[in-house]
């Protein structure tokens, strides 16, 4: 009984020395944030408009808020002006209207939004600047250092960049791989295998941009535009969009890039607003966050037939790999393709 009480006393004698840490809440005032951009390709266009979470880190989330009610107007400098409504099945995305409303390279564009609170929004004006082709995209098979993780390609693109013309560019990525399951049988007694194979779509989440300072009108060569994993041999196929950009779309995005790079503590001060070119109408010290761009695209597709996945290299990965049982779609997905895209061919 005495040890006991003795050990009451060294407990609660312990735990008098501990001080409670009283985390700081970051709080901040929603804002406005728009995401959108015309492009040289067939209408629609689309803008998404949000407004940003509180940022507290109370063990919460920030919320996006959809905007649903807003009047969001987009034209050129031509005079032209197309309506972009709401879309009821994805809140917060509104689409042009007019099919005939192209964007062109050369011409000057301008985003306007009006909010249910009566406060009027709009952008910079934004000159879509032409775009090179991609001249060629290909694959070099890279392995991994340890047998559980997936071989993977490296997807790059070479392209020409115009002389004494300054250019930025951006590019964006997906490509579409084979996933394995045990399949179900075809039909009932039948021998054959279905649904044992499904093509699984990747997109690449890296910030991708460039700006030629220092190499205009020379090759671009071995740009790396995506990572995929092979998880079983056969063929990966990619498509590689090439965006134009405007210095100040380029600048947003070196911004936003170098932002999402940073590593902290909820101890280290707010990063600041990546602001775009997105303003109050009635009052330009208020400004919106995200971006309203213009940009020409080419695209390229390529097909990496897999060839050196056939090697024994990836055969020890592959063999220690989980095979889900059943239809592959009930494990990625109904709307997952089941025989290769088309297109690639």
């Amino acid at each position: 009984m005495n040890k006991l009480i003795v050990f009451l006393v060294i407990i609660s004698a312990l735990l008098s020395c501990i001080d409670k840490v009283a985390l700081p809440i970051r709080n901040e005032p929603p804002q406005l944030v728009v995401d959108g951009l015309i492009t040289n390709e067939k209408p629609p266009y689309s803008v998404r408009l949000s407004y940003s979470g509180s940022f507290a880190f109370d063990q919460e989330n920030p919320q996006d808020q959809k905007v649903t009610n807003a009047t969001v107007t987009l034209k050129d400098d031509a005079g032209h002006t197309t309506p972009m409504v709401h879309d009821g099945v994805n809140p917060g995305y509104y689409r042009s209207t007019d099919s005939s409303f192209v964007g062109q390279p050369g011409r000057t564009y301008t985003l306007t939004i009006r909010l249910s609170n009566g406060k009027t929004y709009a952008s910079a004006p934004e000159k879509m600047p032409a775009v090179p082709g991609i001249d060629s995209v290909y694959a070099r098979f890279t392995p991994t250092e340890s047998v559980a993780l997936p071989y993977q390609y490296y997807f790059y693109l070479d392209a020409t960049d115009p002389k004494s013309q300054p250019n930025q560019y951006r590019w964006t990525a997906y490509a579409y791989t084979a996933r394995r399951s045990t399949g179900i049988p075809c039909c009932l007694g039948c021998p054959g295998i279905c649904y044992d194979r499904c093509w699984v779509q990747y997109t690449s989440q890296d910030i991708n941009i460039l700006s030629d300072n220092g190499i205009d009108g020379n090759r671009l060569r071995q740009q790396l535009v995506m990572r995929t994993p092979i998880y079983t041999p056969g063929p990966t196929l990619v498509e590689v969009q090439q965006y134009s950009m405007t210095p100040a779309a380029y600048q947003f995005w070196k911004l936003f890039k170098e932002q999402q790079s940073r590593t902290g503590t909820i101890f280290d001060p707010l990063p600041a607003s990546v602001t775009g070119n997105i303003t109050n109408a009635s009052d330009a010290s208020e400004q919106a966050l995200g971006f309203f761009g213009a940009s020409a695209v080419a695209r390229k597709r390529f097909r990496e037939r897999g060839d050196a996945t056939y090697g024994t290299a990836i055969y020890g990965f592959i063999s220690s790999v989980i095979v889900p049982q059943g239809d592959c779609r009930y494990t990625y997905g109904f709307q997952t393709p089941v025989v290769e895209p088309p297109g690639w061919q």
